[in-house]
């Protein structure tokens, strides 16, 4: 009897070990491979006399390897702005100044190479 519970308790010990490792493995799956962490934020100018200026910058810590990305400029009721494409990390990029009569947002775009 005692050798049958201690055969029992080896079987359960591999099958919880098997069902950790399989766990792990859908986990591992399920993540990506790199992931692409960015920010974006928006300056404002002071302007005397004059609409403020307002332009959105983005910059990366990590780009996966496929992405590029880009700071948008967000202007309710008017055309966004863009910066162009990159792929520098821990370097901010910048849209052009601009007015914003109705306001706007930052935000940045990620795209594949």
């Amino acid at each position: 009897m005692l050798k049958n519970r201690t055969i029992a308790q080896k079987l359960g010990s591999v099958m919880f070990a098997g069902l950790m490792v399989l766990t792990a493995g859908v986990t591992m799956a399920a993540a990506p491979a790199s992931a692409t962490s960015c920010s974006s934020h928006l300056d404002r100018e002071d302007r005397p006399n004059a609409l403020d200026g307002f332009r959105a910058g983005a910059s990366c810590s990590d780009i996966n390897g496929n992405h590029k990305v880009r700071a948008q400029l967000i202007r309710d009721g008017g055309t966004d702005n863009e910066s162009s494409w990159f792929t520098t990390e821990n370097k901010t990029y910048h849209t052009v100044w601009t007015t914003c009569y109705l306001g706007c947002d930052d935000d940045y775009e990620v795209g594949t190479r």
